[in-house]
């Protein structure tokens, strides 16, 4: 018997010694594995010459952490591609109205005409105003990235925001020949909201209209069932080249070869401080037509 026992705990023993060499060799081809994964930049996945519980467990874990890592990673990539695509845009934006202003500044020095220096400083002016909204936008957006940022909230009519902001627009809309299809109603409505932010909000809803429709415009605001909704409805020409998913991510431009003078930043701005007051706002396009609906809890 005790030569069984014996002869049993020596295989026993020879079992335990091999396991501990197999799971060793494991480990060691594992950490292989993981070196030429991290030389490479390669897609490979981990794979293990034992087929037992926990080591299965552990090339899994391994696995799915570089999975995630390399998912990651795409993501700063093709951020970092954007942010750089984005930058080239924003200092093309920007040094446009820049390069205007040195030439009619020019013009404006060498002219005795008085109705052709009043014409050049108007024309001047119009550039300082795009110039200051583009360098404004660009200052809230990168605001609003700030976690630690807070929009301070009151009790405000909604409907003396709308009006004021749509009179605001008057000058434009004569300027530039649209005829804007206003259907408001004029009753009191208080909303919790940042006044300033709601202005902008609009304001980025229905420049983005005039600058990117190719007509006349329609604007609706409602009041009821616990809520105010304002919709902006503008056409378009080519309504294929608009992609919905990306109308609210930053820089996105429908119009790629930037021949209309934007950050690609308004509507962007405007879904985050929609987010900031509980409101919603989305963007959808049927047939020719662009639209943009914006909702607040009264």
């Amino acid at each position: 018997m005790e030569l069984i026992a014996f002869a049993v705990s020596g295989i026993l023993l020879v079992i335990v010694i091999i396991k501990y060499i197999l799971y060793r060799r494991q480990i060691v081809n594992i950490c292989r594995q993981m070196v030429f994964i991290m030389e490479n930049n390669t897609n490979r996945i981990i794979s293990n010459d034992i087929i037992e519980k926990e080591v299965l467990e552990l090339t899994g874990l391994i696995n799915l952490m570089c999975e995630e890592h390399k998912a990651k990673e795409n993501i700063l990539r093709e951020k970092d591609k954007q942010l750089k695509a984005a930058m080239a845009g924003i200092s093309h934006d920007i040094r446009t109205p820049l390069t205007s202003l040195r030439g009619f500044f020019e013009l404006l020095e060498n002219e005795n005409d008085t109705k052709k220096k009043r014409d050049y400083s108007k024309i001047i002016d119009g550039k300082l105003i795009e110039l200051t909204e583009l360098l404004e936008e660009l200052f809230t957006y990168t605001k609003l990235q700030n976690e630690d940022y807070v929009l301070e909230l009151g009790e405000y009519d909604f409907t003396k925001i709308v009006l004021g902001t749509l009179f605001s627009f008057y000058g434009i809309f004569k300027e530039k020949n649209i005829e804007a299809e206003v259907d408001i109603d004029e009753g009191p409505a208080i909303v919790t909201c940042n006044d300033v932010a709601v202005k902008r909000m609009l304001s980025n809803i229905l420049k983005n209209a005039i600058l990117h429709g190719s007509g006349n415009i329609s604007i609706t605001y409602k009041t009821g069932n616990g809520r105010v909704e304002f919709i902006c409805k503008n056409k378009v020409d080519n309504p294929w080249e608009i992609d919905i998913s990306q109308v609210f991510d930053r820089f996105y431009k429908a119009d790629a070869a930037r021949t209309k003078g934007s950050t690609g930043l308004g509507l962007s701005v405007a879904k985050e401080l929609a987010g900031r007051m509980e409101g919603e706002i989305n963007a959808s396009v049927e047939n020719d037509m662009f639209i943009i609906k914006f909702v607040m809890p009264l």
